[in-house]
């Protein structure tokens, strides 16, 4: 009897303590989906990183050549006054040269008119009755001959100018028009470029979703099989515990009836612990800081627009700009500009207020506002919008607030 209440012991013990450390070993075929899944997924993230970095640096050029034009036009109309005032001038040489044209025929006439009583220079000299009115009518016509030489040189002179200044002018307005030419073509090809990149992106983001809503059936699948395993495990530990149970008991009694009866029971309780954890992240900065960032928030949902330095509409570094000189603080137009602005440090340094810039030279400027996030304006087709902030995605940082 003995050894048989002994069998039974071993037995329970046995099937105990298989149900309770035994853990499953294998690995489901949906633990290698997700495995996959995740990877396209971090995959497909990182294609969108890569094209939401090429158009903020498309829009930005596209930024740089809207302010290249806005100082050509500034070029041109400051050339256009120029040309007008030249065109004055040109006409009033012209009007001069008309009349001292007009006064050279008309002198050439008289003396034709003259012919029949001195017809020429040398009748002139030759009708003189002595030598000392020969030498007066001879210094006489040397005069006019020179007179009409430098008129003629004078002449001609003007009317070479006038052709030379209307021939400058003409190639001053076609290289504003050339150069005015090649920057709608850049700027033609970036947005078709940029149009390009966005439509893959749009492809992307909608491949990223679609794999998200597949991980997330593989993860709901993953977990029901977690469950039925966990629910079996819970049955087999019930089962095997009822089990061990019925066989001590067993063995309880045949020890009563074989030994005199022995009494003890003791209960111990583990001792209980516990830990409390404090996290305590306090986010101070100064008052201006806090002033530049409700500011910022007040334009949160405002378009992006190339070139928008207003309300209406944001760049990143217009909206950056608008937003500090609200505090008295002028920004350069452009990013590439606003980062030598202020004090140069590590985007790992950061304060509230500090701007952040990718690139260098920058091509897209965000702002710190704590707690690690940032606020920007992101690119064409979104808004001025809170965004998370991680520093290893940023080249440089600047901290304009004193």
């Amino acid at each position: 009897m003995k050894k048989k209440s002994l069998k039974y012991s071993v037995v329970a013990v046995a099937v105990l303590s298989t149900v309770m450390q035994t853990t499953p070993s294998f690995a489901s075929p949906i633990d290698s989906k997700i495995s996959q899944t995740q990877g396209a997924i971090s995959q497909t993230q990182g294609q969108i990183n890569d094209l939401e970095t090429k158009i903020q640096k498309l829009d930005n050029q596209i930024i740089i050549g809207m302010d290249k034009a806005q100082k050509l036009n500034d070029e041109i109309k400051k050339q256009q006054g120029q040309i007008d005032k030249t065109k004055v001038e040109i006409d009033k040489a012209q009007k001069d040269f008309d009349i001292r044209k007009d006064y050279y025929f008309s002198r050439l006439r008289s003396l034709q008119s003259q012919q029949s009583t001195l017809s020429t220079y040398a009748e002139v000299l030759l009708s003189s009755n002595n030598i000392s009115e020969f030498f007066t009518r001879s210094f006489a016509v040397t005069q006019i001959l020179q007179s009409d030489s430098d008129l003629m040189s004078e002449l001609n002179k003007k009317e070479q100018a006038l052709k030379d200044a209307k021939e400058q002018l003409n190639t001053e307005l076609d290289n504003l028009k050339k150069t005015q030419n090649e920057l709608a073509s850049e700027q033609k090809n970036i947005e078709a470029n940029k149009q390009e990149i966005e439509q893959a992106l749009a492809q992307s983001k909608n491949t990223l979703q679609q794999q998200q809503g597949q991980l997330a059936q593989q993860q709901d699948q993953q977990k029901a099989e977690q469950l039925a395993i966990e629910k079996a495990q819970e049955q087999a530990r019930q089962l095997a515990q009822q089990q061990a149970e019925e066989l001590a008991r067993q063995k309880a009694q045949q020890q009563q009836q074989a030994q005199q009866p022995t009494s003890g029971n003791s209960t111990s309780k583990p001792p209980t612990g516990g830990n409390n954890n404090n996290n305590n992240n306090n986010n101070t900065s100064s008052a201006t800081a806090s002033q530049v960032i409700a500011i910022a928030k007040q334009y949160l949902g405002v378009p992006y627009v190339w070139g928008g330095t207003s309300p209406s509409g944001f760049d990143c570094s217009g909206l950056m700009g608008y937003v500090y000189r609200q505090v008295g603080i002028n920004l350069p137009r452009v990013a590439q500009d606003q980062q030598n602005v202020g004090k140069r440090i590590s985007p790992y340094d950061v304060q509230p207020g500090d701007l952040v810039f990718n690139g260098e030279p920058a091509y897209h400027v965000v702002m710190y506002i704590g707690n690690g996030q940032i606020i920007q304006a992101p690119q064409t087709g979104d808004v001025v919008k809170i965004s998370p902030y991680n520093p290893a995605n940023f080249t440089s940082a600047s901290r304009v607030l004193k």
